[in-house]
């Protein structure tokens, strides 16, 4: 049975003015939420395995990883996972919870990987093979994509534009532009300010809440599904296809799925 080892460290850094948190792990969980003004903490535990083609002992390399954690700090650059050698990471599982200043901005990338972050200012730009994508309370732009997973964005004040190859893709309460697209899954957004909506889905419902106020002009198309549509002045419709325009037209809202009903609220 191969071995494993864990392992655990923290580390406080100080920072003055704006910081940018750069993070690369290949597996685990990696977590962030706001904290105090001018300080970053770092809570790290991670999991050393055996593997078949390196014999070195996991406890010396926990040991290693534990002492002299990935973490350097460049001014107000913080990069974590970093390492000369990528290589010691293929059997190394971490799970990193983060407490940054308000302001920081933030990108994270997991080959397999959770990503989760919490009421930072930003922008934020998250990239994972294979892993969920949660982040909430984030004041500027937001950028994600994941191959294999869930991606989930609430309370968003700037655009946000999200990927998925197999995943459904929630954003709500989005107060920007809104750019979503899967391949396979489902789409639901919404908007608390008018501002232009992009979704696209090869098999999946798409829904779309608009905001209260402010005009848009809507195109939807969908292969084989059905619309569900709010009052509009129509400009032309088929039995696939609607354009029109509501509360006047102003910001565009362009949604298409090949296989999957349309709802726009």
């Amino acid at each position: 049975m191969a071995s494993t080892r864990d392992a655990q460290f923290e580390r406080k850094l100080n920072v003055q003015g704006r910081p940018s948190i750069e993070i690369s792990v290949r597996s685990g969980c990696v977590q962030i939420r706001r904290g105090e003004e001018g300080s970053i903490t770092i809570r790290g535990a991670l999991r050393v395995r055996q593997s078949i083609f390196d014999w070195n002992d996991p406890a010396a390399l926990a040991g290693e990883l534990a002492s002299s954690p990935p973490v350097v700090q460049e001014g107000n650059t913080i990069l974590i996972g970093a390492a000369a050698d990528r290589s010691l990471f293929r059997r190394v599982k971490f799970l990193l919870e983060i407490e940054a200043p308000p302001d920081a901005c933030v990108r994270a990338v997991g080959d397999s990987a959770g990503l989760f972050i919490e009421g930072i200012h930003g922008p934020v730009d998250c990239q994972t093979d294979s892993g969920e994508i949660e982040l909430q309370d984030v004041q500027s732009q937001v950028s994600v994509s994941s191959d294999s997973g869930s991606i989930s964005i609430r309370q968003v004040a700037g655009p946000v534009e999200a990927r998925s190859d197999s995943g459904e893709i929630l954003a709500l309460e989005i107060g920007g532009g809104i750019d979503a697209r899967t391949d396979s899954g489902g789409i639901d957004v919404s908007q608390t300010l008018a501002a232009p909506v992009y979704a696209r889905s090869d098999s999946g419902r798409i829904t779309v809440k608009l905001a209260e106020a402010g005009g848009y002009n809507v195109r939807v198309c969908t292969d084989n599904g059905l619309l569900d549509l709010p009052e509009m002045r129509q400009v032309s419709a088929s039995r696939r296809e609607l354009e029109g325009w509501i509360r006047g037209g102003g910001s565009m809202v362009d949604i298409a799925t090949d296989s999957g009903d349309i709802r726009v609220l």
